[in-house]
Formats: structure tokens, sequence, C-alpha cells
């Protein structure tokens, strides 16, 4: 398994939505959150091309949420949910309700980079 680690995204103080961050190079596998993490649960938006974002949800019509976020911990991600992620930005909150964060957090992400064939 190949495996790259990408610095960010950010969120900037007094923001809930982060910039978006290239995911196409491979599958997310984990978010690293950052340590000063406000109290807030996660949720994302996805974009195919970094040019319209959509708030991320689940076939059931359920927003994919991260409902209790401990700082400086990894989240791991289920393959079915990395491989529909080309560009993604993280919100502090969920869409109907976005918690701003106090200071900047920057979070890292590792993408399973692997592309070889069986053997």
């Amino acid at each position: 398994m190949g495996f790259t680690v990408l610095q960010g995204p950010i969120i900037r103080a007094g923001e809930s939505l982060s910039e978006g961050l290239d995911c196409t190079s491979g599958d997310l596998l984990r978010i690293t959150m950052p340590l000063d993490w406000d109290d807030a649960p996660l949720s994302f938006q996805i974009s195919s091309t970094n040019a319209n974002y959509n708030d991320m949800f689940f076939l059931d019509g359920f927003e994919v949420i991260v409902p209790v976020v401990v700082p400086n911990s990894g989240i791991v991600v289920p393959t079915h949910i990395s491989r529909a992620i080309g560009w993604i930005k993280f919100r502090s909150g969920t869409r109907t309700d976005p918690v701003p964060q106090s200071a900047e957090r920057l979070f890292r992400i590792a993408l399973n980079t692997y592309t070889g064939g069986p053997g």
C-alpha cells in the first residue's frame, strides 16, 4: 500500500468551513484532528473538480457526520466513503448548524496512493 500524508485542509479562526483539499491522487484513509479542536461535530463538502462543492450525504439522505470528535485523534474513513472523494472541505458543525472555530485548525489526512496490480 502506498501511503501519502497531506497537511490540510485548514479551518481559519472564526470560520467553520475549510478550503478545499485535493484528494484525487488516492483514497482518503484517515483524518488526524487538530490538537485544540473546539467542541463540534465534523461534516464535509465534496467536489469532483474544486469548482462546485456539495454537502456530503449517504444514499439514505443522512448527512455524513462524525458526531463526537476527540482533539488530536485519528478518524478512520470507510472505503465506501473515501472512494467518492475528489476534493474535500471539512466543516466544524453540520450544514444546518456550523460552529466557528476560535483559532486556526490544521488537519492532516492520509491517502492510499497504491496503484499497482496484483502480486
